[in-house]
């Protein structure tokens, strides 16, 4: 099924007038895996600043958003040390193996909270009052849950991917890749240092208004689309 698979993608994106990727990494990989398109964008993913509210009183909390089996968002990274901040794992729903193999009750941490899905509204609401969010993803094309984080100004803490590293740069703090230790020191830092959260908190949040904001988004793709558009086209 995987060499089919791969036969599919490559021959639509070898017939397709031009590709789109949320990220540098994610295009790379595409023609890594794939071959190389005639034709390649990179349109950052945006959302709407004024979904999230940036200026509530911020509470010793850290937040991440992953299902624990789901090895890429690798939410489970958390329950590997013990964290110096209160952490709510958001959307940790059980898989049909938990208990037998996958996680076990016993492997939970006293200061882990596991909460179902949640909506817009909802998420919007437990951003806006934490503190830091722990983006702990093995493998990511961009990750929109770490820039709804950021509209809420929330400091980022970062698994140092490289598509994590190519969005957020200096404005996150970044650990070691699935290294349950270097997040739990990189969060002890942040801990004892309120003014340094503060100012990756800032940080996040000026980057995600400057550069991934939804209507620089439509913006990208209306440039685009207007680029594949021919003379010939336009004046019909």
């Amino acid at each position: 099924w995987l060499r089919w698979y791969r036969q599919v993608v490559s021959r639509g994106l070898a017939g397709a007038t031009a590709v789109v990727a949320p990220s540098r990494w994610m295009l790379q990989q595409i023609a890594l895996h794939y071959g190389e398109p005639r034709r390649s964008s990179v349109v950052y993913n945006g959302r709407t600043p004024s979904l999230f509210n940036p200026h509530a009183s911020k509470e010793d909390l850290v937040v991440s958003v992953g299902r624990l089996w789901d090895s890429g968002k690798n939410a489970g990274l958390l329950l590997r040390e013990n964290m110096p901040l209160p952490v709510s794992i958001i959307g940790a729903e059980q898989h049909p193996e938990f208990g037998n193999g996958v996680f076990t009750v016993e492997e939970f941490r006293p200061n882990v909270h596991l909460e179902p899905q949640q909506d817009e509204k909802q998420l919007s609401a437990v951003f806006s009052r934490a503190a830091i969010y722990a983006a702990t993803s093995q493998y990511e094309p961009f990750g929109l849950a770490p820039l709804e984080a950021a509209f809420s100004r929330c400091a980022l803490v970062a698994s140092d991917i490289p598509s994590f590293c190519e969005l957020w740069e200096d404005a996150a703090v970044f650990f070691r890749n699935n290294d349950a230790r270097h997040l739990r020191e990189t969060m002890e830092r942040l801990a004892r240092d309120p003014g340094l959260r503060r100012r990756h908190a800032n940080l996040a949040y000026d980057r995600a208004r400057q550069r991934f904001t939804a209507a620089r988004m439509v913006d990208d793709y209306l440039e685009l689309y207007r680029s594949l558009v021919t003379a010939d086209a336009v004046t019909r």
